[in-house]
């Protein structure tokens, strides 16, 4: 069905499109992970006025959304193809860029709004990445949803969940990481719902 649902919205790409003539080509875009971002509707209106195959490839190699894509112009003809491979986004950042999985930037366009929302000054994409999947990996029947990811150097990482709200402090290693996987399968096998874990003491740990 969600192949289906790509599909679709592929032809209605295309035939939108191709009525759409500039100056100098017949343009056919193919969107080949759907319509997600509202930046791909400023792109459709922008590459509409664009009067040279340099001004088509200069346009797209300026959309930090775009992950891939191929372009091909038909000889002797104005006929071009476009296939674009959108960057999938995991979480946002300070409201102001998407991260994909490959922890590359791109701008937040208020289009996707119900993603993790990660804010402070965050130098280490990849341990958000590692954050999340030890939350969210550490039950298997009833895997916690995170909401919010904070930082900040006075209280550390804070990881707001639909259940907790989980504070681990600044030092985030292995030891933190096994401790945060220990407390959370311990609360789920005593079917306990604290409101918050607090994890940034060597001593021990604090459940409310």
């Amino acid at each position: 069905m969600l192949r289906f649902n790509i599909i679709q919205i592929k032809l209605i790409l295309i035939i939108f499109c191709s009525n759409a003539w500039t100056k100098n080509f017949d343009i056919d875009i193919i969107f080949e992970s759907g319509f997600v971002f509202e930046s791909q509707n400023i792109f459709i209106s922008n590459i509409k006025n664009t009067k040279s195959k340099q001004d088509i490839e200069d346009l797209i190699k300026s959309q930090d959304w775009i992950a891939r894509y191929s372009l091909k112009f038909t000889p002797f003809s104005n006929k071009v193809t476009l296939n674009i491979l959108n960057r999938t986004p995991q979480f946002i950042l300070n409201n102001e860029f998407y991260v994909d999985e490959k922890l590359q930037l791109f701008k937040f366009d208020n289009t996707l709004s119900n993603l993790i929302i990660v804010t402070g000054p965050i130098g280490d994409m990849a341990m958000v990445f590692k954050l999340i999947n030890s939350v969210e990996n550490s039950y298997i029947r009833e895997p916690l949803i995170i909401k919010k990811i904070n930082f900040n150097f006075t209280s550390g990482w804070i990881i707001e969940t639909d259940r907790y709200v989980i504070k681990l402090g600044n030092d985030l290693d292995g030891n933190k990481f096994k401790s945060l996987k220990d407390t959370l399968n311990y609360l789920y096998d005593k079917r306990k719902i604290p409101s918050m874990i607090d994890l940034r003491y060597k001593d021990g740990v604090a459940i409310n």
